[in-house]
C-alpha cells in the first residue's frame, strides 16, 4: 500500500485545490480535538459523532441552544 495514498486519492475526488484545503483543514481540527480529549471532554465516539453531524447533516441554526438540541438529536439517533 501507498504511504501516500490520501495524498494520491483526495486530489481525484475534490473538485478544486480550494475543496482539499477545506478536507484537510477539518482533518487538522479533528487531530487538534482529539489530541486533548481528557480536557475537552470528546473521546472517540462524541467526536465522530459530533464532527459527523457538523460535516453531513448540519443546518444553519440560530445560536448554540438551538445547534445544541439539534446535535443532540442526531447523537440520540444512533
Amino acid at each position: 500500500m501507498d504511504k501516500q495514498a490520501f495524498d494520491t486519492f483526495l486530489p481525484l475526488s475534490t473538485g478544486s485545490r480550494a475543496h482539499q484545503l477545506i478536507i484537510l483543514d477539518f482533518f487538522d481540527l479533528l487531530a487538534a480535538i482529539a489530541a486533548h480529549s481528557r480536557s475537552n471532554g470528546f473521546g472517540g465516539l462524541k467526536l465522530s459523532r459530533f464532527m459527523g453531524w457538523f460535516a453531513f447533516t448540519h443546518t444553519a441554526n440560530k445560536g448554540f441552544d438551538s445547534g445544541y438540541k439539534s446535535w443532540t438529536r442526531y447523537v440520540k439517533c444512533y
